[in-house]
C-alpha cells in the first residue's frame, strides 16, 4: 500500500529427559540448526533452474516470469544475498504472527510476502508519502479498520493490529473482485485506480488489466511473485537466515488492563527492555497506558506466563519484586540460556503440519529452522531441530507470602508451605514434577479443551481424573499426565 498512501509448556517431557541440560550457542550470523556457509564460496546463479521451480511452484495468482521477478530473484538469490539472508532471519519474527491471522480469516498463506516487499518486514517504515507500519497503511486506510493513531500510540506500527487489519482488508478486497492480482494491485494503488484499469482494458484478467495501472502497480504482483520464490526455494541457493534472539522468535501475547512500564516488565521478566521494545514497536512512551478493554503486548513465550501471575497478584506483593535488577542486552555471540534445542525424526505418516501442531511450534520456524521445502515428505530418517523455552525460575530478593499467590490449589500451596522462600516465579512456572504428572498454569481464560489442544496426546479424560477439584480459573495449577517418547535434548 505504498502508492499515494504451548504450546510453552514442557509437559512433553517424561522426568528423565527435564534432568538433561542445553547451552546453545548462538552465532552473530546464523543458529546451530544449519550448517554454516562458507562465505568464500560462490554459488552459481542459474536462471534455466529458476525457471524450473518458477514453473512448478504453487501461486494464488497467474505466474508470468516477466523482467522485473527476474530481476527481483536473482538480487534476492545473487546480487544481495547477505541482505536477503537478513530478510529472511526476520521472516521467523513475523510469518508465525501474519500466518495466525492469514489461517483466522481463511486467506492464503501465500499472503505472508506482502510485508517483505512493502517494508523489508520492517514494522517502524514510513514511506514519503505518509504509508506507515509493516503493512504501509495510510492514515485514511488505517481509521477505517479502526486502528488507533494518536501522539502516544500507533496501532499501524503493532505487529498484530496492523497485521489483522491488513488480512481484514485484503479479505475485503478480494470479495470485491474475486481475483488474487487485482485484489494485490488494489492494495498497493486503491480499488479506484484498479476499478478505471478494468474499464479500460474491457477485461478482469490482471495481465491484461495491468497495463493500465499505475507503474509502481505494474511491477507490484511480479514482485509478488518473485517474493513467493524465495520464501519457497531460499535453501535451493545456499541461503542461511541469519536469525535474530531467539527471544525475538518465540513470543506469546499478554492482555494488560493497568499501567505498567517496559523497564518494570523487563525486570519482573527477566528480558532486556529492548527486546520488549522491539516486540512492542507501536508505543511512543515507555509505559503503555490502563485501558479498561486491556492492551494486548507481545513477550518472550519463555516469560509470559510468569509476567501473567505477577499482575494477577494483589498489589502489596509487587513490592517482592523491586530490588529484582532490569537485564542487559545479551550479545548474540553469547550462548543464549532459556532455550532447548529439541530433535525429533518423524516418520513416513508425519507432516510438518502435524509436527508443529503436536509441539506447538509455527510452521513457518520449522521451515526456517530446518530449511525445508514447500511440501517436505518425511521418511523416518530426516531429523528435525527446533527450539522450546526452558523454565527459568528467578529467586526473589525477599521471602513471599504463599498468601499472595493468586488462585493456586490448596495441595500446592499446602506442598510448599515450609518452603516459604522458594519464589513466585518457580510456582507460577509449574517448577517441580511430581510422580507420573507435571504441573501446569492456566492462562487467560484456558479451558480444559484448550489444554487438550496444547497437550495432544494428553486423553481429555485423563486430564478430568487427574483434577478432579479444578476450578478452571486463571492461574490455578493443574496436573498433566506424563507422556511423550522419541524425542531427543541437547
Amino acid at each position: 500500500m505504498t502508492m499515494n498512501s504451548n504450546r510453552t509448556h514442557s509437559s512433553w517431557l517424561i522426568a528423565g529427559i527435564w534432568a538433561l541440560t542445553l547451552s546453545v550457542s548462538w552465532a552473530a550470523n546464523g543458529d546451530p540448526t544449519t550448517p554454516a556457509v562458507d562465505e568464500k564460496q560462490e554459488y552459481i546463479y542459474s536462471e534455466s533452474e529458476v525457471k524450473a521451480r518458477f514453473k512448478a511452484m504453487p501461486s494464488i495468482v497467474s505466474k508470468r516470469y516477466n523482467s522485473t521477478t527476474r530481476h527481483k530473484i536473482k538480487a534476492y538469490m545473487d546480487s544481495q544475498r547477505s541482505v536477503t539472508e537478513q530478510l529472511l532471519g526476520k521472516g521467523s519474527m513475523f510469518f508465525p504472527i501474519i500466518e495466525q491471522y492469514l489461517k483466522a480469516y481463511d486467506l492464503p498463506l501465500d499472503l505472508r510476502v506482502l510485508p517483505i516487499i512493502e517494508t523489508r518486514l520492517d514494522p517502524t517504515a514510513i514511506s514519503h508519502a505518509g504509508a506507515t507500519g509493516l503493512w504501509q497503511f495510510m492514515e485514511g486506510t488505517a481509521a477505517e479498520f479502526g486502528l488507533t493513531m494518536d501522539h502516544r500510540l500507533d496501532e499501524r506500527i503493532d505487529i498484530h493490529r496492523s497485521t489483522e487489519a491488513a488480512v481484514q482488508y485484503l479479505a475485503k478486497l478480494y470479495s470485491k473482485y474475486e481475483d488474487w492480482g487485482l485484489a494485490l494491485a488494489a492494495y498497493n494503488c486503491g480499488p479506484g485506480y484498479v476499478n478505471r484499469a478494468i474499464r479500460r482494458a474491457g477485461s478482469r484478467d490482471y495481465w491484461k488489466v495491468a497495463q493500465y495501472l499505475p507503474r509502481e502497480t505494474q511491477k507490484y504482483v511480479p514482485k509478488f511473485l518473485a517474493a513467493t520464490y524465495l520464501v519457497n526455494y531460499y535453501h535451493e541457493h545456499g541461503l542461511t537466515p541469519a536469525f535474530p534472539d531467539l527471544d525475538l522468535q518465540i513470543t506469546q501475547e499478554l492482555r494488560v488492563f493497568k499501567k505498567i512500564c517496559f523497564d518494570e516488565l523487563a525486570r519482573i521478566s527477566q528480558v532486556p527492555v529492548a527486546i520488549l521494545e522491539e516486540l512492542n514497536p507501536a508505543y511512543s512512551e515507555d509505559c503503555i497506558r490502563e485501558k479498561k478493554e486491556g492492551t494486548v503486548i507481545t513477550l518472550p513465550r519463555r516469560a509470559a506466563r510468569f509476567v501473567a501471575g505477577y499482575l494477577r497478584m494483589p498489589e502489596e506483593g509487587h513490592k517482592y519484586f523491586t530490588d529484582l535488577a532490569i537485564p542487559e542486552q545479551r550479545s548474540l555471540e553469547i550462548e543464549q540460556s532459556g532455550y532447548r534445542l529439541m530433535l525429533y525424526t518423524p516418520d513416513s505418516t508425519e507432516t510438518l503440519s502435524s509436527v508443529a501442531g503436536f509441539f506447538d511450534v509455527e510452521e513457518s520456524l520449522l521451515r526456517l529452522w530446518n530449511s525445508l521445502e514447500p511440501d517436505p515428505v518425511f521418511d523416518g530418517q530426516r531429523e528435525l531441530q527446533f527450539f522450546i523455552p526452558e523454565v527459568q525460575p528467578f529467586h526473589l530478593p525477599k521471602p513471599a507470602p504463599l498468601a499472595l499467590v493468586p488462585q493456586i490449589s490448596a495441595e500446592i500451596a499446602s506442598a510448599l508451605n515450609d518452603q516459604a522462600c522458594q519464589s513466585v516465579v518457580q510456582l507460577m512456572h509449574g517448577v517441580g514434577i511430581s510422580g507420573s504428572y507435571e504441573l501446569y498454569t492456566l492462562s487467560l481464560a484456558e479451558t480444559v479443551d484448550d489444554v487438550c489442544r496444547i497437550f495432544p496426546v494428553v486423553d481429555r479424560q485423563d486430564i478430568m481424573e487427574h483434577n478432579p477439584k479444578a476450578l478452571w480459573v486463571p492461574g490455578e495449577v493443574i496436573r498433566i499426565p506424563n507422556s511423550r517418547e522419541n524425542l531427543a535434548v541437547r
